[in-house]
């Protein structure tokens, strides 16, 4: 749950950063730098983690989902945070809880409990009212559609990935899943970005850019395995209703590095997304629960794994 939690907190923190720098960057390059810093700390670790090696066979399903949990959700919400409000894409994004259940379910995975569905619902809320208060006021021009709609598509995109994971994780561990699935989101990333271009020439970047993409790319290579780590050990859907700390993490930067004061908006989705996070940490929410039929049960050497 700390692990999830963190999680969160990063992908709001790294949402803002992003912001600034893909104006300079564009999304395909802000996108392949990203996992391309990222691998600096997660390459060494693989190659260090032991155990039997990923078989032939699996590294199909391996490389599609690092590109479907990397490469096109990134170039997707890059996309999005150029073509519409950031906080609009975060209300977006923090549906994703509730499409990896609807997702899980349709997989033919165990429900969740009540106790988990109120948590995310509680969570969904607080970022509803902060967006909903503060972003949606206004009329949406063809470019916010737009946004919305890469938007959309990524969140369904993690939320598939997520449901998919499982069984690899369990063989091979947290690290080398992550350094693989993350170096195969490079090539689409990188495709993308030498058929759009930088919006400013490398050259060009100020040395600010620089260090957010440093911050982004390092920040992203430890979220990402504390998200694989979670994801193996709860439910996925669990597990994402945890990005609620996203957008009030985003927002709380905002207030933080613009002097801002802080707006009702925020603090009522302050207190929905504390109260949902409750929930979602106690017990009676569940954990694993039993796996779908035809999914391996996870034996102890897997479950220690880190």
């Amino acid at each position: 749950m700390a692990c999830a939690a963190l999680t969160g907190v990063q992908v709001g923190a790294a949402m803002v950063a992003s912001g600034a720098a893909v104006q300079d960057t564009g999304a395909g390059w802000l996108g392949f730098l990203r996992y391309g810093v990222a691998l600096l700390i997660l390459v060494p670790l693989a190659l260090a983690r032991r155990g039997p090696g990923i078989a032939l066979g699996d590294l199909p399903g391996l490389v599609l989902l690092g590109i479907g949990q990397f490469g096109v959700p990134i170039a997707l919400l890059n996309l999005a945070v150029i073509l519409t409000d950031p906080a609009r894409v975060a209300l977006v994004f923090a549906t994703l809880p509730i499409v990896t259940l609807v997702v899980g379910r349709l997989l033919g995975r165990p429900p969740l409990g009540r106790a988990a569905v109120a948590g995310m619902a509680l969570t969904l809320a607080g970022v509803a009212v902060l967006v909903g208060l503060d972003g949606l006021t206004g009329h949406l021009a063809p470019d916010d559609a737009w946004g919305l709609a890469a938007a959309s598509s990524a969140t369904l995109s993690i939320a598939l990935c997520s449901q998919l994971y499982g069984r690899y994780l369990r063989r091979y561990g947290v690290v080398r899943v992550s350094a693989l699935a993350m170096g195969s989101a490079l090539l689409p990333l990188g495709l993308l970005a030498a058929v759009e271009g930088a919006r400013v020439p490398v050259a060009g970047w100020p040395l600010d850019t620089w260090g957010l993409i440093g911050f982004i790319g390092l920040s992203s290579g430890i979220a990402y395995l504390g998200w694989l780590y979670a994801l193996d050990r709860l439910e996925p859907a669990r597990v994402t209703g945890y990005l609620a700390l996203g957008p009030v993490t985003a927002a709380a930067l905002t207030v933080v590095l613009l002097g801002t004061s802080p707006t009702l908006s925020l603090v009522l989705a302050v207190g929905f997304v504390a109260a949902g996070l409750v929930v979602l940490s106690h017990p009676a929410a569940g954990g694993r629960g039993k796996p779908a039929i035809g999914q391996p049960q996870p034996d102890a050497a897997a479950q220690n794994a880190p």
